[in-house]
């Protein structure tokens, strides 16, 4: 049996096993990640029932609320600080990130001020501010979600004040092959 060698003659050193994902990513990556993909969620439950979905994003602001707790808890025992700071600040945080949204259902259920889309983009954005402003005095990995939330946001507005401009093109490119495939056959 042969040994690996490299050109300069000498044996290779051995690879180390890659790292699976699953791996790579650490548990606190992969509940942030989990965050994004609950904001994703609510996006479409507000748009298919605008009225339960109000408990949705009020859900979301403890949920956030709790894993931002657990960051700084953890952050400030490893520094040796009092929690009683961290956990009054956070509540505070996150309570007033429950007010906005339910501000944003006032706007939109008695005084029909907005529409469902106008809902789902507001309440992603508080979210999103929230967020970031959690990374700004706690952990910059909640900002970087608070920018990828708000990023979400940017994006459809974009997409739903453009999407006749990429729908119809579409349409049409479907509805010609379709024909010329039909034509052939």
């Amino acid at each position: 049996m042969s040994e690996d060698v490299s050109y300069s003659g000498e044996p290779a050193s051995p690879r180390p096993p890659r790292e699976s994902l699953a791996k790579a990513i650490g548990t606190d990556e992969a509940i942030l990640m989990t965050l994004i993909a609950l904001s994703a969620i609510g996006i479409g439950v507000t748009n298919f029932e605008p009225v339960k979905s109000f408990w949705y994003w009020a859900c979301m602001a403890p949920v956030f609320g709790l894993v931002s707790l657990y960051t700084g808890w953890s952050k400030a025992r490893r520094r040796g600080e009092g929690v009683s700071r961290i956990i009054r600040v956070q509540v505070l945080h996150w309570a007033g990130l429950f007010a906005a949204i339910a501000l944003i259902y006032l706007l939109y259920e008695p005084a029909g001020r907005i529409n469902n889309n106008q809902l789902a983009i507001l309440c992603l954005l508080a979210l999103a501010l929230a967020t970031f402003l959690a990374g700004v005095h706690l952990d910059w990995r909640f900002m970087l979600v608070g920018i990828v939330l708000g990023a979400c946001v940017a994006g459809a507005a974009f997409v739903e004040q453009f999407i006749w401009m990429i729908i119809i093109p579409i349409a049409v490119v479907i509805f010609l092959a379709v024909f010329w495939w039909k034509r052939k056959v």
